[in-house]
């Protein structure tokens, strides 16, 4: 539906994009995750035709997008700040958007009502936007941009301006109206934990540039990097070279490792002994750290070797400071690159 090819694009001598490449398919919804200043918004705002001097291309449904102005692209926009008209009501600010479109009273009042009930707003349409909740606002914001029919829906931070608690419900939120109403989206966000509630696919992004593009759970699961593994908070990354892991490195073929400059020890592969399967490695650690979460501990366990390993038990099976024997699944060493 939308494909980006070789895209480069440069603030004076600061380049900000270099050589991306990614696609969206019909209904589908990618996120750009990264961290600030990686090239996230650049890119949203040459895809929606305000930045318009830039190398490469991009299509959408076969042709060429760049001479077409960013009013005609029909895509829609919706933004941290919501920007919202804070003189018009609920209803005034989604009917904005269909004044361009020369509908006639009767049909964008359906049309508004319709989105009003899609985004569970149905009994605040003529309140001000002033008096709503941050989560209302949010909502009003996303029936604004769905309003015109957008070929291509575009959100950059939807939910970085509200509290944890309501970016997770509203994530589900999100992605449930998204799908919904059929559109294709990209979604910018830093969060991975929003990133995988929200995404079909995931594009993350360092330093201008794409890392890996993939199915949130194939992203999570085999990273390709150390930045993508560190940045979804994996935080078991040692260099192949570190002496603490000559016991563990025992598990893995030598050609796994193919040269690779890091080493992932990822925690869904760490458990207590006895949990693992016939092939696990067992071995002593003691119990750094544990946080309590609600329904797991995060807990730190550092080997004999002086190797710290991060992990999560639904249970702390011993005090903190005490020995745990711990079972390590071999697949759960994953090589990485920088």
């Amino acid at each position: 539906m939308l494909r980006i090819a070789g895209l480069s694009h440069a603030y004076g001598d600061l380049i900000s994009l270099r050589d991306v490449s990614l696609a969206v398919k019909d209904g589908e919804i990618v996120c750009l995750l990264g961290p600030s200043g990686c090239g996230k918004t650049t890119l949203l705002r040459i895809i929606a035709g305000l930045e318009t001097d830039y190398e490469g291309r991009i299509t959408l449904d076969g042709d060429d997008i760049r001479p077409v102005p960013a009013h005609k692209r029909g895509f829609g926009l919706m933004f941290q700040d919501f920007a919202l008209f804070p003189h018009l009501s609920a209803a005034g600010n989604i009917a904005y958007g269909l004044k361009r479109l020369g509908l006639g009273r009767e049909k964008a009042n359906e049309r508004v009502q319709s989105l009003l009930r899609r985004v569970g707003l149905e009994d605040l349409d003529e309140r001000d936007v002033a008096s709503l909740s941050g989560g209302q606002k949010q909502r009003v914001a996303l029936a604004r941009s769905l309003a015109p029919n957008p070929r291509l829906l575009m959100l950059d931070e939807p939910l970085g301006a509200l509290d944890a608690l309501l970016r997770d419900q509203l994530a589900l939120e999100l992605r449930r109206i998204i799908k919904e109403a059929g559109l294709s989206a990209i979604y910018v966000t830093h969060d991975h934990r929003e990133a995988y509630a929200v995404a079909d696919r995931i594009a993350v992004m360092n330093i201008g540039s794409v890392r890996q593009h993939d199915r949130p759970r194939q992203i999570y699961r085999r990273p390709a990097s150390a930045f993508v593994a560190r940045f979804l908070g994996l935080t078991n990354v040692f260099s192949a070279s570190d002496n603490r892991l000559a016991n563990l490195l025992r598990l893995m073929d030598d050609s796994k490792l193919k040269g690779a400059p890091w080493l992932l020890i990822h925690p869904a592969g760490v458990r207590v002994a006895g949990d693992g399967g016939d092939d696990a490695f067992e071995f002593d650690a003691t119990i750094e750290s544990a946080v309590f979460r609600g329904g797991h501990f995060d807990l730190t366990a550092v080997a004999a070797s002086g190797l710290p390993l991060s992990f999560r038990l639904r249970e702390l099976p011993v005090e903190l400071g005490g020995d745990l024997r711990i079972s390590l699944d071999p697949d759960a060493l994953i090589p990485l690159g920088d």
